[in-house]
């Protein structure tokens, strides 16, 4: 009850109020953005208390005691729980100013008063005194005008760009084939010829030949020594760079600041934001793209021990980039402060553990592409399940890391908490957790990094008011961000062993609902209150599984789109995806720099122009970088 009162007393004596659901209100020119001004009358002396919605748990938060007029801000992002009492004992108990009556989500920028009076009881009326304009204005302008981009792009790229080209350079291609010439000699190589050139590779069941046509566009093929009319197959999908590329472009358009919408910001603590998406769905498409790795190293009968160093390299400058990013390219840093945990230090060590455990059961395709009288077909497999059953040691391991995840998350004993626990400490549960941010995975988190090599200023801290530091991308979240990426790692099995449409495109929605319906029994189909709720911050089981089924059906859909019904090409978001180390590490280190970014007003309007620059500027040097042929992987 003491750290309770301390607490509360913090909120209101240092400048916490603001931060809550209510600021006192200073200037009368302006409004700040995501704000309203509530002017409250009253004829008598008012007790009044607050607290935001999203402080899910939290009891009402003292404003104000014994006033008579009070003018104060109020968060429109969510809505705002007020309750309005007094002292007096003449006044009677009936009420419509309690929380029941008066709480609701107020509009931004408007301005509001509410007068009480106290006859017959306690009354309250709310007025809204001016008209505010809706702050979604500016984002519904941004997607007409990126819309029109987008179409007026399809029908030059579609109707002019070959005549454009073709009169820019009227003698290209004229000597070049349209398409390689491959041919099979008697000996059983492969002879490539393309622009003058050939090349002999030789040729047996189990190759797998790429070769680069005249837009960069790879292909397949696959065949025995006696086919002789192999006919080449498109392989390399662009589905999966324009997968990555709208992972990229959002989370550069939500780190600059996503216009300063609450939904284009991280969530507080439980629920999902379109911020949230983009994270997992990296590591998810990094599982994706695995698969064709291993491919690769095993046609090439590359050892296993040449495999681990390339992944531990990996890992390694993954993990570095990381700490660069942290210290923001800066030597001014205190080796005693520096946050060792990160973004891409999450995606080292899962890359590291997923890769290593797959490293010990990858096998080639199992496929078989037949060629008779220059008809393609693929032969069906008699197992149904084999992209599942010739994994199931992989599976068995993924299991394991789910057990272990859940038994620590609530079997490990957590000084001063109970078991369990998954909320953010703080003003959660009316205070009664104040020590007790994050759960397990803060405990583990604080004793393995200690409290100021993480992240000191989390999301929930803003509402929940936390004294305990936590580090979204801990230690324990590890386990579940390698189960997602083993999820992505099984939709690269899905696509290369299946060849047809129609098992493809049903394998990916099967996974997509089974996982998205597994996501809403664990946290009971709600935001709040469910048995593991959606948390970015834990990466709970539910936010995984979630995010996993999302990945899959918009991996479905891009596949289709791009590479099967090719109504889309993937612009712009497929160049980004060829170069996203780039991307990521230069809108990182550059965010704060002209001309990447500059003041701009404090409105939605200013902001979202701003960020989206940002995010477009990214795309135009992803697309230049690109067109020179130039790709930076690690």
């Amino acid at each position: 009850m003491k750290c309770r009162t301390i607490l509360i007393l913090l909120v209101l004596f240092d400048g916490g109020v603001h931060s809550l659901s209510f600021g006192k209100y200073q200037d009368d020119s302006s409004i700040p953005m995501d704000k309203a001004k509530v002017t409250i009358t009253s004829d008598i002396a008012i007790d009044i208390s607050s607290q935001s919605e999203e402080c899910n748990g939290c009891t009402l938060v003292p404003l104000a005691i014994n006033v008579s007029k009070i003018t104060v801000l109020v968060d429109t992002r969510w809505k705002t729980r007020l309750n309005i009492t007094t002292d007096l004992e003449n006044v009677r108990k009936t009420s419509n100013c309690s929380e029941v009556h008066l709480s609701m989500h107020f509009k931004e920028q408007g301005r509001y008063t509410i007068h009480v009076t106290a006859t017959g009881g306690l009354w309250c009326v709310l007025e809204l005194t001016n008209s505010p304009k809706s702050s979604f204005i500016a984002l519904y302008a941004a997607a007409g005008i990126f819309f029109a981009v987008a179409l007026l792009w399809w029908f030059l790229t579609k109707y002019c760009w070959d005549k454009l080209y073709q009169k820019i350079y009227p003698n290209d291609g004229e000597n070049e084939p349209l398409i390689d010439q491959v041919t099979i000699s008697h000996d059983g190589s492969l002879k490539h010829s393309h622009g003058g050139l050939i090349s002999s590779v030789s040729l047996t069941s189990s190759t797998e030949i790429h070769e680069s046509g005249k837009h960069g566009s790879s292909q397949n093929l696959q065949g025995a020594r006696e086919s002789p009319d192999a006919k080449p197959k498109k392989e390399r999908l662009k589905s999966l760079d324009t997968f990555r590329g709208i992972s990229i472009v959002i989370m550069v358009f939500v780190n600059y600041g996503g216009g300063g919408y609450w939904f284009f910001s991280h969530s507080k603590w439980n629920g999902l934001t379109v911020a949230d998406l983009v994270f997992p769905w990296f590591i998810f498409i990094m599982g994706t793209s695995m698969i064709y790795s291993f491919t690769s190293l095993l046609r090439n009968d590359t050892p296993k021990h040449k495999i681990f160093l390339k992944i531990l390299r990996r890992s390694c400058i993954l993990f570095i980039l990381g700490l660069i990013i942290n210290t923001n390219g800066s030597s001014s840093i205190k080796m005693t402060e520096l946050r060792i945990p990160g973004v891409l230090q999450r995606f080292a060590v899962t890359y590291l553990i997923t890769a290593t455990v797959h490293m010990f059961v990858a096998k080639l395709p199992d496929t078989v592409i037949m060629f008779e009288k220059n008809v393609y077909r693929m032969s069906l497999f008699k197992n149904r399940y084999k992209d599942i059953s010739n994994y199931w040691a992989e599976w068995i391991i993924i299991s394991l890391f789910i057990l272990a995840h859940t038994c620590l998350t609530f079997l490990l004993y957590v000084p001063g908490c109970k078991k369990g626990y998954l909320g953010p400490g703080g003003l959660d549960d009316n205070s009664t957790h104040l020590y007790c941010t994050g759960g397990t995975a803060g405990y583990i988190d604080r004793k393995v990094f200690g409290e100021k090599h993480i992240l000191g200023s989390p999301t929930c801290k803003e509402i929940y008011h936390n004294v305990l530091s936590h580090e979204p991308e801990g230690l324990l979240g590890t386990l579940t961000s390698c189960v997602l990426c083993f999820l992505g790692l099984q939709a690269g099995k899905i696509l290369c062993t299946y060849k047809s449409r129609l098992d493809r495109v049903v394998r990916f929605c099967t996974w997509g609902i089974v996982l998205c319906l597994l996501a809403g029994i664990l946290c009971n189909f709600r935001k709040n209150d469910g048995w593991i709720p959606i948390n970015k911050n834990l990466w709970s089981l539910s936010f995984v599984f979630c995010l996993g089924g999302f990945a899959f059906l918009l991996l479905c859909f891009c596949y289709l789109m791009i590479d099967e019904w090719k109504i889309w090409n993937g612009a712009p978001f497929y160049y980004p995806g060829m170069n996203a180390i780039l991307v990521y590490m230069g809108h990182e280190l550059l965010h704060k720099n002209f001309p990447v970014s500059w003041d701009v007003p404090e409105t939605h309007a200013s902001k979202l122009a701003i960020d989206l620059y940002g995010a477009s500027l990214w795309v135009i040097v992803a697309t230049y970088l690109y067109y020179k042929k130039s790709f930076y992987v690690i």
